[in-house]
């Protein structure tokens, strides 16, 4: 029998691992090993505070943290009682948590307390506020010199009456709301296949079923799988870090080691446990870790797989890490996967056992993909077009009402706004985001086309290629940024052999530029729209 029983609720696969593992280590946070007999008591006692504000099934409630044990405590005890779950970005506005409750409808904000000095008027607005505090599961030590160390707390929060604090919380819930795991409970944004900022859907049906293909996406049994670790570092609002960095190996046994918040020698803790070490994350991840000189033979050899998506990534960063690994002795490669929060993530992934160089892998057990024309026909093989997918994983719709969905052949489809192609043996190309297209002279031009192949060349750490309008017309740019003792002239002029022999006249760009870095978003992908505002 499957441990992972997408038919179930997180809360009841968490309560069976602590009948079947309740000394095993389910957290590693900051040096502090939590159990996962320690990681329920949290929960209940989570609940307990949320019967104590008067919750009940079906309410929704906000979460504004960093990565911490009892962020993590949020996630199940909302599953315990049933209610929704809104994740923002820890970084939200206040003009963002006020917009959050009139949509949603929240009736509690749940925030880390290093937060609260953060958001001037917070406390002003009504809210009924709990707060966590990031001290609260660090060791002894740590926990002691913490407001030596953190001025966040200057603890006039703790005075005022409309704050609730976590802390004092010593009773334990043990009610249970058995709800349908296909009710749609957990909420995450995202900017939506459109575009557009939109708050998704999703239920525990769908985040368990992509989680139940984890023992394919690791190749092992879910057996091996429960003596893994997984650096959990990509916030809990993010989706790819919800489900696959903090949820996946919680759902057979396994650990995970949780980052507040990523930082390169924090994050090489994960390989200190003498586990199967598996890595999620962007590509400036993986650029920082190689940078640093303790990312060596003696920590790599613990490494399994290492996971990494997202708009671009470069055959450089790709190249430049096998390389080390192989040289460690591990057997572990770093794998580029695709998906969308509009599906709980990972659609498609590259593993051990399958993988294709300049692909996004084949589609996950469950998952279907197709490939559309302008009109809608369903292409061949080869042929580029939209990417549609299907499976258990899709979301439930989107908050606002709008259908996300097409039916083609009698099922129903998520369109990504992505341009991608499938070859014959299922292995899918990404070519780039329809929006991200730029048409010049009348051509459609996809830049990740261009930025895959010149950062290939040896000494190209990033590149960016990206269109802006100039004095009198559409102008596109490629920004460089060069590797560590590359030479500018030569670079530059291999970068345009590469351009006149391999791309046609109107993919040239109209300016290149050398750079010292390029700017990234709050999950470490590259900042185009910031691109596109320089002057």
């Amino acid at each position: 029998m499957t441990r992972v029983d997408p038919s179930k609720t997180f809360y009841r696969i968490l309560e069976k691992n602590v009948a079947d593992f309740p000394k095993e280590p389910a957290i590693f946070y900051q040096g502090a090993t939590i159990s996962y007999s320690s990681l329920l008591s949290i929960v209940n006692k989570m609940a307990q505070t949320f019967l104590d504000c008067g919750l009940k099934q079906g309410d929704t409630i906000t979460l504004l943290s960093p990565n911490t044990p009892e962020a993590v405590a949020v996630f199940y005890a909302a599953s315990q009682l049933g209610l929704k779950l809104s994740l923002l970005h820890p970084l939200s506005k206040l003009e963002q948590i006020l917009l959050d409750k009139k949509e949603k409808g929240s009736k509690l904000l749940i925030i880390a307390s290093i937060l609260i000095p953060t958001l001037p008027g917070l406390l002003e607005n009504g809210l009924s506020i709990l707060a966590i505090e990031v001290k609260g599961s660090l060791p002894l030590i740590k926990k002691l010199l913490y407001p030596l160390a953190m001025k966040d707390d200057s603890f006039s929060w703790k005075k005022h009456p409309e704050v609730i604090r976590f802390s004092k919380q010593k009773k334990r819930c043990l009610e249970v709301v058995d709800y349908p795991s296909k009710e749609g409970r957990i909420l995450l944004c995202s900017g939506g296949t459109s575009g557009k900022e939109k708050s998704i859907v999703l239920s525990d049906f769908a985040f368990l079923s992509l989680i139940k293909t984890v023992p394919t996406i690791v190749d092992d049994s879910e057996e091996g799988v429960a003596q893994y670790v997984m650096l959990a570092a990509l916030p809990m609002f993010h989706g790819f870090g919800l489900a696959m960095g903090i949820l996946n190996f919680l759902c057979y046994g396994g650990s995970i080691e949780l980052l507040p918040k990523f930082r390169t020698q924090k994050a090489l803790a994960v390989f200190s446990h003498r586990r199967k070490a598996v890595l999620i994350g962007v590509p400036v991840m993986y650029e920082a870790l190689l940078k640093n000189p303790d990312f060596d033979e003696k920590k790599l050899k613990y490494l399994h797989e290492a996971f990494v998506g997202g708009d671009f990534i470069s055959p450089s960063l790709i190249k430049r890490f096998d390389e080390k690994a192989k040289k460690a002795g591990s057997k572990g490669k770093l794998l580029e996967g695709y998906g969308l929060t509009e599906t709980v993530t990972v659609l498609t992934v590259n593993r051990l056992s399958a993988n294709k160089e300049g692909t996004i892998g084949q589609c996950l057990p469950g998952i279907e993909a197709i490939v559309i024309d302008e009109d809608g026909n369903v292409l061949p093989p080869n042929q580029e077009g939209e990417l549609l997918f299907t499976g258990d994983t899709m979301m439930n719709g989107y908050l606002d009402g709008e259908d996300p969905f097409v039916e083609i052949n009698g099922k129903r489809y998520v369109k990504t706004g992505d341009i991608g192609k499938i070859d014959e043996e299922g292995y899918l190309t990404f070519v780039s985001r329809k929006k991200r297209m730029i048409k010049k002279k009348g051509f459609n031009i996809y830049p990740l086309r261009i930025e895959k192949r010149i950062s290939s060349i040896q000494g190209i750490d990033e590149c960016a290629y990206y269109s802006k309008f100039g004095k009198t017309s559409e102008e596109s740019y490629l920004d460089l940024v060069l590797g560590e003792g590359s030479e500018k002239q030569t670079v530059l002029k291999e970068v345009e052999q590469v351009l006149k022999k391999e791309f046609l006249e109107f993919e040239f760009p109209d300016h290149i530029q050398i750079k010292s870095d390029l700017p990234k978003t709050n999950v470490g992908k590259i900042d185009y729209k910031i691109l596109q505002a320089e002057k």
